[in-house]
């Protein structure tokens, strides 16, 4: 994981639904200018942080975003994921976190999850896992990217 002149950007969820449990997230930033994707990689099987690594200067959106619950994987590629998390400047060298969101089956509407962000702190095990595993990321905090101007995201 160490860093080349860019920069990192992590996010987390735990999520469940229908007596089954989901750890994680997966987000799919594109470059506004290149159309370049980038998508994070979960930390471990069961981690609820993903990360993308060494990601370049620019402006950016979040094109598309993935939530597994046990045998189920929720997708969301609208404009509403571009809108709920907007433009996201990313500078060299800098540590951006999306937020720590919960999950769950909204009542009343079929096959829909509901994300929140339940914890507005950066989970220390995330951060244990990026700064002291010899990334070279000990020095600076992490930019807080939220809140978002709505609460509640859908993802289906």
């Amino acid at each position: 994981m160490q860093q080349n002149n860019g920069s990192i950007v992590a996010i987390s969820c735990t999520s469940g639904g229908l007596m089954m449990k989901g750890y994680g997230i997966l987000i799919t930033l594109e470059n506004i200018e290149t159309h370049e994707k980038f998508k994070s990689e979960s930390l471990s099987l069961m981690s609820p942080h993903s990360v993308i690594q060494n990601i370049s200067q620019g402006e950016y959106i979040v094109r598309e975003i993935e939530v597994p619950v046990g045998n189920i994987t929720y997708k969301n590629w609208s404009d509403s994921v571009k809108v709920f998390f907007g433009q996201i400047t990313i500078e060299p060298n800098t540590k951006y976190y999306l937020g720590d969101f919960s999950g769950e089956w909204a009542i009343g509407r079929k096959n829909v999850l509901t994300l929140r962000i339940t914890n507005t702190n950066v989970p220390d095990k995330l951060k244990e896992k990026i700064e002291e595993e010899n990334t070279g990321w000990k020095e600076g905090d992490f930019i807080k990217l939220y809140p978002y101007e709505k609460n509640i995201l859908w993802v289906y």
